[in-house]
Formats: structure tokens, sequence, C-alpha cells
């Protein structure tokens, strides 16, 4: 672990109640630690004044300042089973995505709910792991057509697409999700890419291909 996240980090004194990282490493009093918000682009080290059964007490010793994240990647993905996107996310993360636009197409399935706070709870984990000073972003379109009326700048990763070696940092790729899109939603973007595989790929693999072919 990096670092630990706290969203009071900053303040003079903190009180953490969930501490099982800091039990797994058998902290002691004087013990110092880094501890982020993830908010600000600081990083705050904190020196253990008291533990108890219940709750580890902190004083703030010093900060400094962190690099910016230089994100810019965005990209969209067509809603498919939560379980699935959980289990992604951490690599999308540690790979450097800025935000994921979750895009309800023809062939998402509807019942499928996805839990904000669960996803952030995830990726903030991911970060304290791979030190990450952010988590991705989300927003969600309850629709193809309602996406469409926000950006123009969108290319469908589709199987049989065009081919390229170099992706556009200032395109939007558009991961359908399983069985890809329909054939009315192909017809409103004509910009269409294929990654170079003879296979089809499941949602979550094109999305993390695509990520890696353009950050990595």
């Amino acid at each position: 672990m990096v670092f630990l996240y706290d969203k009071n980090a900053g303040d003079e004194l903190l009180k953490i109640n969930d501490f099982k990282h800091l039990k797994a490493r058998r902290v002691q009093t004087s013990q110092r630690i880094d501890i982020r918000n993830l908010k600000d682009n600081y990083n705050y080290i904190y020196e253990i004044t008291e533990i108890s059964k219940k709750e580890i007490s902190l004083e703030l010793i010093f900060k400094h300042s962190l690099p910016k994240d230089e994100l810019f990647l965005n990209i969209a993905w067509a809603v498919v089973d939560p379980i699935v996107i959980e289990k992604t996310l951490p690599t999308l993360n540690e790979i450097g995505v800025k935000k994921i636009f979750f895009v309800y197409t023809e062939f998402s399935q509807k019942n499928f709910k996805l839990d904000l706070e669960r996803f952030e709870r995830i990726l903030i984990n991911s970060s304290q792991q791979c030190g990450r000073n952010s988590i991705i972003k989300f927003e969600i379109y309850n629709s193809f057509d309602e996406f469409l009326t926000k950006f123009d700048n969108i290319a469908l990763v589709d199987f049989g697409g065009e081919k390229i070696q170099n992706l556009s940092k200032d395109k939007i790729y558009f991961i359908g999700p399983e069985g890809g899109f329909s054939e009315n939603e192909r017809l409103k973007i004509k910009d269409r890419v294929g990654l170079n595989s003879p296979f089809i790929l499941k949602s979550n693999s094109a999305v993390v291909g695509i990520a890696s072919k353009i950050l990595l």
C-alpha cells in the first residue's frame, strides 16, 4: 500500500476507525503514515499518537505537494454486468483512464443498476495500492442517443471495424456490451475501429485493450 485514504486528510488531528490495513502492517505509536484525501495534490504525513481497540489517533506532521496526474483518456462503455465492471475497474484505474461514460445501449440489460459508491470504494483501494492521486470519474447515460447528443468525437470499437495501429487521444472510444452494437446503433456513427485480434473479445477485454494501447 503506497498511502492510506481518508477524506479528512489535511486536518491537524485524525481518528481512524477502519484500520484493517494498518493492523496488517502492525503499526506502532510514533510511526509515520502517508495519508491522502484524493481531492488535492498533497501527501500528508501523520504520526500515530495512540492506538486503541476501536481507533487510531494521528497528528499531522507535515505535507508535501504531488505532481498532478496527467490524465486525458475518456472512454465510453456500454453497461454490462456490474460484477464484470467491478473486476475491471482497478486495472483501468492503474492504467490511467480519466473518465468512463457508462451508456445503456440496445443490447445492455436494463435491469443492471450501477452502484457508483461501490465503484468509488473499489477505486480508492486501487489508488492506495498503485499510488494514483485520484480515481476514475463516471457519467451515466440512459440511451445511445442521449450520449450522441453530448459528444461528436466518438469511435465505435466494433468487430469488423478498421484495424489501425495508432489510436487518437482526442476520440472517445465506445466499447459495446456482450453481443456488440445493434445495426441501428452502428448506422449512427461512421467512425468504427477494431482491435488487432482474430478473436471476438469480451467487453471488458476490449476496454482494457483500448486503454492499454493508448496509454501504455
